[in-house]
């Protein structure tokens, strides 16, 4: 227990510091944290030559020590200071990142008290470097640009992109009307591939949309406020003759709110898109027997009505599949294709493990319907229920990101080899999840033959999940993983005896036959060959293996099952690899 009382005296040697009661933080009006502490800390630094007397307020977290205090510069003294880095709209100071994993020291808080209040004093000192000033916001500047610089301005954070840095292809917008896409309003690429996919998703969550007019204009602001109106930004857009020319033709042909001034800012790492347009722009009626007094479209914007309204600030998320891989990995992976051939509780959940690997195109083969005997153990759930299970399944990666490359072929496999090979040629692994011997046999033939070409991964479990088993095939090694699936000599349950009435439940009437194995070993056994699957998409290990994860063999036992004598000389949830 933090005794607060002491704290502040001990503090109160090195600074001019009070409590606040609780009349006094309500006059205020802070973003503290709720029933909490909250100093004032009246101290002077050194500004531009000059000694001011600034007030910061230190507000500790109920969680102190386990989280760091935030400090708060007051209103008036920042009024009279600002715009400077690092101070955000609640007058909050960022003196730490606080996506790092902080260390407190536990004892001495009065020297972490004066390094935070010293750090917070530094912050508002460097600001007094011109240059340092003006890179800070640079640096930091989504976080600027999203300000709201008064009651009325306007910031909205409505837009994304997949905008390709390497392109010089001309970018193209939408704007969704009845409904925003995943609470956003705009959308806009250089890649047509891209649209069309977004397009596509849209169109398959009921969201409408039309195209936009895209001007591109240099980045001409250094430091807020970036408050704009539609006045403003016409003095800007006046600046280059030609961009003001694209403007008018722009505004000429769509509606203002249809209408986006973009630009880059591109001192970080990765160029970020901004931009504005205007939503509430009114066009004057023309006068009864008259014309309207105007000779362009746009000298609405800049008419009495129009001309100190906001336009509203745009930010747009860059939802790119190269730009997600960077931001979740840390670096930069080559992009790979998968076709999957069954998507029943192993094929779905495959896809989980999958869709987290650099993959950005999956083409997906089932012949069925999810019903709701299969929602326990399969990928999708209960909203999805009675759609086949590729449009299920395409559901879900889509969700994961709309621009994953998703085909989908609601048929037989041996339909698919015999009249369509080049749906699972084109992709770069084949996997086959399926069950079943003779099909798989199939498949393997079709590889023989030469009518498949691609490595391909058979995947298939006991009941019980006695075992899970995955072949990784090279295509000249198909011959070999045909004899290892007819001889079955990786299976854990024996087949010397027929067991089929321990292994094989009926729940009703015909047809309603299952094999039971429970979807957490299911995880289990993908989770344990996820390690190798992943080393041989993305490091070309080209060894055709087997896989073989042991299953439990105490439920196994209680079960009554006769375990084979490869099963017996392994522990349960072990891993057995070999050559294939």
């Amino acid at each position: 227990m933090i005794d607060y009382d002491i704290l502040l005296k001990e503090f109160g040697k090195i600074e001019n510091c009070k409590n606040l009661d609780n009349k006094e933080l309500k006059k205020l009006d802070y973003k503290f944290y709720k029933d909490s502490i909250v100093w004032e800390i009246q101290t002077e630094l050194t500004f531009n030559n000059k000694n001011i007397n600034v007030v910061f307020y230190l507000n500790f977290p109920n969680e102190f020590p386990y989280l760091l205090p935030k400090v708060f510069i007051s209103k008036q003294d920042y009024e009279g200071l600002k715009y400077l880095p690092h101070i955000n709209e609640d007058f909050s100071i960022c003196v730490f990142d606080e996506g790092l994993n902080q260390i407190l020291p536990k004892n001495d808080f009065i020297d972490l008290i004066e390094f935070i209040i010293f750090k917070a004093k530094k912050i508002v000192r460097d600001a007094e470097d011109v240059k340092y000033k003006k890179n800070e916001f640079k640096r930091e500047f989504k976080a600027y640009w999203e300000l709201n610089y008064s009651k009325s301005d306007s910031v909205q954070n409505l837009g994304f992109h997949s905008i390709n840095e390497n392109s010089d292809e001309e970018i193209k917008g939408i704007k969704f009307t009845n409904n925003y896409l995943s609470n956003y309003e705009y959308y806009i690429s250089n890649n047509d591939a891209d649209l069309k996919k977004i397009r596509e998703y849209a169109k398959e969550r009921n969201c409408n949309f039309k195209e936009v007019g895209i001007l591109l204009i240099d980045n001409d602001f250094i430091e807020p406020p970036f408050e704009l109106t539609f006045s403003d930004t016409l003095a800007i857009l006046k600046k280059d003759i030609v961009n003001y020319n694209k403007f008018k033709e722009l505004s000429r042909n769509n509606d203002f709110d249809s209408v986006l001034v973009i630009f880059i800012n591109n001192n970080n790492s990765s160029k970020e898109y901004y931009g504005w347009t205007y939503k509430n722009a009114e066009i004057v009626p023309r006068k009864k027997g008259g014309s309207r007094n105007v000779s362009s479209k746009i000298d609405h914007l800049s008419n009495r009505i129009n001309e100190k309204k906001h336009t509203t600030r745009l930010t747009f998320d860059n939802i790119s599949i190269n730009r997600l891989q960077l931001r979740t990995t840390g670096y930069h992976e080559m992009q790979k294709s998968v076709n999957i051939s069954g998507l029943g509780s192993v094929g779905s959940n495959l896809v989980f493990f999958l869709k987290n690997l650099p993959i950005n195109k999956f083409n997906l083969i089932d012949n069925e319907a999810l019903f709701s005997e299969n929602i326990k153990r399969h990928l999708s759930g209960f909203s999805l229920l009675k759609n086949n299970k590729v449009d299920a399944v395409k559901y879900e990666l889509k969700n994961t990101n709309p621009l994953i490359e998703v085909g989908t072929r609601i048929n037989s496999i041996t339909t698919i080899i015999e009249n369509e090979t080049d749906f699972i040629n084109d992709c770069d692994f084949h996997f086959v999840a399926i069950g079943k011997t003779m099909i798989e046999e199939f498949i393997l033939n079709a590889i023989i033959q030469g009518k498949l070409t691609k490595p391909t991964l058979i995947f298939w479990v006991e009941p019980y999940l006695a075992s899970g088993q995955m072949l990784f095939v090279m295509p000249d090694d198909a011959e070999k993983a045909l004899d290892v699936i007819k001889k079955e000599n990786y299976n854990v349950l024996s087949n010397s005896v027929n067991q089929n009435d321990k292994t094989y439940l009926i729940e009703g009437s015909c047809q309603t036959g299952y094999f039971p194995y429970s979807a957490s070993y299911l995880v289990q056994f993908l989770s344990s060959i996820f390690p190798y699957l992943k080393n041989h998409i993305t490091n070309n290990d080209n060894v055709s293996k087997v896989y073989s994860w042991i299953g439990d063999k105490e439920l196994l036992n209680s079960k009554g099952l006769v375990i084979s004598d490869f099963g017996k000389k392994y522990n349960s949830y072990q891993l057995i690899i070999n050559d294939l």
